[in-house]
């Protein structure tokens, strides 16, 4: 709905997102696609890491695993994945970055992330610096390749990390390593 709803409006502006995922020249595209699944693959072996040694990064892996587990399945993680990534770089690099700046859309797309439940305080806070993150692919490359590829690849693997948590998951501390 994201996406369709960017779309619509861009289209209303008069201002379509063309040129936001090409033409490029091939080797732009393969070098795009490359840099987004080597930073997706590098948060995501970071941020496992990380659930395992920080009680903040454990609750929120715990917290998201609950919510992740009421509505999703593995078979549904492909799609899950691929749409929100591509609808939320649309939405937030391709329409409002360029209109509001880096900052301020990395700001909106952590308070889009935000939640009630405690346990997930910190996600906020990730989504900004995941923000940052996408915002300057998008600048770097001028491209929605690479930012695009890094979402999907961050979303694919860490909901299926997620699934793989026990429901019930929650606990006092760390993971063991």
């Amino acid at each position: 709905a994201l996406g369709g709803v960017t779309l619509a409006m861009t289209a209303l502006l008069g201002d379509p997102l063309t040129g936001l995922f090409g033409p490029r020249p091939w080797d732009d595209a393969a070098a795009d696609v490359a840099l987004g699944v080597t930073f997706g693959l590098t948060v995501v072996a970071v941020s496992q890491r990380a659930a395992r040694w920080s009680t903040a990064m454990s609750r929120m892996s715990d917290g998201l695993g609950e919510v992740v587990h009421g509505f999703l399945r593995p078979r549904d993680v492909f799609a899950q994945a691929c749409a929100s990534a591509l609808a939320e770089e649309l939405f937030f690099r391709g329409f409002l970055q360029p209109r509001f700046g880096l900052i301020a859309t990395a700001v909106v797309f952590g308070l889009a992330h935000a939640t009630q439940d405690r346990r997930l305080w910190f996600w906020p806070a990730l989504s900004v610096l995941f923000g940052l993150a996408f915002g300057w692919l998008f600048e770097a490359r001028g491209s929605l390749i690479a930012p695009a590829v890094a979402h999907f690849v961050i979303n694919y693997f860490n909901l299926h990390h997620l699934l793989a948590l026990e429901p019930q998951g929650l606990h006092d501390g760390p993971r063991p390593a």
